[in-house]
């Protein structure tokens, strides 16, 4: 063999090897996380359109195993997030935001997009509370996570308005960390101390369809309009060292929020089929097609309700922009 031949030979076999290293640098496994409610809709149908694994094969991936996870609270999402157990987590902004300002400096936690715009509903079965300044504190408040929930940010900002920003903490006794299905039971039971619960879609209006069940408290109203509940986020550790897998999720996140815009009646039948509950279809799609209710990957209002838990102290950095808090990848999509 002539030198030139030997060197172009040699040069061949190491782009080869190269290749196939690159190509095996992906995880082998993928897991992803969901919670309870319609919010978290997108992820039901990934999962069960089998979506990930579709754009893992179209990046060339078709062994990388697929595996899902089930939480009550976006903190013990957090937990397995960082444990190594899980890839991709999805909750409110609350936990995200908290884990993107304490992981800066280590394995960089962004959100990788938004899920869905959908207001969250303190409501109670009290007749003598109709606004927040009726809580005493005797009452008790069922919340998901109380403490570092979304639902928690979301009456801290209520209560600053009202008693200053000093006091944002003023009703935090009253809360109970139960999982929204928990505390739609136990506010519905009419036994026991728990009258309200801070719930989220579809918790929320299946209480307000009991008799003297009312809405206390809208997000909505608190943010000033539309604004991103729940997300999902990863570390920039599993992004940069998986890309492909990476791009896989995000794409089939897209196709998931574009199918249900364009499907509602048969997401509403999915939704039901998924959770195994005795649901109404059209029920289920009455919320779907709820104006108030949006899929979306852009996030809304995100900016100022982490800048408001940096102006208490929740979080040490004071993001600048949404950007601040996700990749990249959809810094191009009109977010707030």
């Amino acid at each position: 063999m002539k030198a030139h031949q030997f060197r172009f030979t040699a040069i061949a076999i190491v782009c080869s090897f190269a290749f196939a290293c690159s190509a095996q640098a992906e995880t082998d496994q993928v897991t992803l996380a969901r919670q309870f409610g319609i919010g978290y809709l997108p992820l039901a149908v990934m999962q069960n359109k089998g979506l990930v694994k579709k754009h893992l094969e179209a990046e060339g991936l078709k062994d990388t195993k697929v595996s899902w996870m089930r939480f009550g609270t976006g903190s013990a999402a957090n937990d397995a997030l960082l444990s190594g157990q899980l890839n991709f987590a999805a909750g409110g902004t609350g936990p995200a935001i908290i884990l993107w300002d304490r992981t800066r400096s280590s394995v960089d936690v962004r959100g990788v997009a938004a899920l869905s715009s959908m207001p969250n509903m303190l409501v109670t079965a009290d007749p003598r509370i109709k606004t927040i300044q009726d809580l005493t504190n005797k009452d008790r408040i069922a919340m998901a996570g109380a403490g570092s929930s979304v639902q928690t940010v979301y009456l801290q900002m209520a209560v600053s308005k009202i008693w200053g920003i000093k006091n944002y903490k003023k009703l935090n006794p009253l809360m109970v960390n139960l999982p929204h299905p928990e505390g739609l039971r136990a506010v519905l039971s009419g036994s026991g101390e728990i009258r309200s619960t801070f719930t989220s879609p579809p918790f929320q209006y299946m209480a307000l369809d009991h008799p003297g069940v009312k809405v206390v408290l809208n997000s909505y109203d608190v943010m000033g309009g539309p604004n991103t509940f729940l997300m999902v986020w990863a570390t920039d550790k599993f992004r940069t060292a998986n890309p492909k897998t990476y791009k896989a999720v995000l794409g089939a996140l897209k196709e998931a929020t574009a199918w249900i815009n364009d499907n509602k009646h048969a997401a509403a039948q999915l939704y039901v089929e998924d959770v195994g509950d005795k649901s109404d279809v059209q029920a289920i799609e009455k919320m779907i097609r709820d104006p108030q209710i949006q899929y979306k990957i852009a996030p809304d209002r995100i900016l100022p309700y982490a800048q408001f838990m940096h102006k208490v102290g929740s979080i040490k950095h004071d993001p600048k922009s949404w950007k601040d808090l996700f990749f990249p990848e959809i810094h191009d999509l009109a977010g707030s």
